[in-house]
């Protein structure tokens, strides 16, 4: 799964939450929403035997600078980091932007801001795992 970055931990998911709580601020994103899909989903009457969290973060610059480049990218924005159980081994990971934005947009010089952005975010996933 190239587009993907995922990495294992052998934190628990709410081990694993609180290092990404620390690691979005440490690393100059926000977390604007977090889910937890099987709650949400439990609710709807379906049962979803894994865990699964999704994290909705955003560098408010970065994402001006990318709306201002190409505002079709709104649909992609605010970035996410899943946290969540496969197998019953602890996952996280997310959507690499360079290669959406590559397939979604032609907007000149688009990688001088998206490439800093997925080292953030790899950092915040490499850091919330151990």
């Amino acid at each position: 799964m190239p587009d993907l970055y995922i990495k294992d931990s052998q934190l628990s998911v709410d081990e694993v939450i609180e290092k990404l709580k620390e690691a979005v601020p440490n690393n100059k994103f926000g977390i604007l929403h977090s889910y937890d899909i099987k709650q949400t989903l439990a609710g709807k009457g379906q049962e979803l035997t894994e865990a699964c969290h999704v994290f909705e973060i955003c560098n408010p610059v970065v994402a001006k600078n990318i709306l201002e480049k190409d505002m079709n990218l709104a649909t992609v924005l605010p970035c996410r980091v899943s946290v969540y159980t496969q197998g019953g081994a602890t996952k996280v990971g997310m959507a690499l932007p360079s290669k959406h934005i590559a397939q979604l947009s032609n907007a000149d010089d688009l990688s001088a801001i998206i490439d800093p952005v997925e080292q953030a975010l790899i950092n915040i996933v490499d850091q919330s795992i151990t």
